[in-house]
């Protein structure tokens, strides 16, 4: 896919957003880096994608409606399977409880989506999957 050696594994992002305009952004600004990703609309949908191919690195909204960004974070963490994968928070909030919670549940990085430009972001989460 795209600028990715052919010969190596395609790294997968799962990007878990509930907001249909950032979430169409993202995925078009990783399809023109050549960056394979699943996209869920909340958490529920994430299991589900999870279940038939595992990320190798997860962008996870916190605010989202149905099961919310911690408790995601907390039932992957607590399962075998999934309690290793990368996870970058990127959410509209970021008081210090958040933030403090988010790096005890062992996430790579937590950013304030007002703080960083998208394409920023982008390449913050995609320098975790090498």
């Amino acid at each position: 896919m795209g600028t990715l050696d052919k010969d190596s594994k395609e790294k997968v992002v799962l990007v878990v957003e509930d907001e249909p305009p950032l979430q169409d952004a993202i995925q078009t600004k990783l399809k023109t880096l050549g960056i394979k990703h699943m996209a869920a609309m909340n958490a529920e949908d994430a299991l589900v994608m999870m279940s038939k191919q595992r990320p190798d690195i997860i962008w996870l909204d916190l605010l989202m409606p149905g099961m919310g960004g911690f408790a995601f974070l907390e039932k992957l963490r607590h399962d075998p399977g999934y309690k290793n994968i990368p996870v970058v928070i990127v959410s509209v909030s970021g008081s210090p409880e958040k933030i403090r919670r988010a790096f005890e549940l062992n996430v790579v990085d937590f950013l304030v989506k007002s703080q960083y430009r998208l394409e920023d972001i982008i390449k913050r989460v995609a320098s975790f999957i090498g």
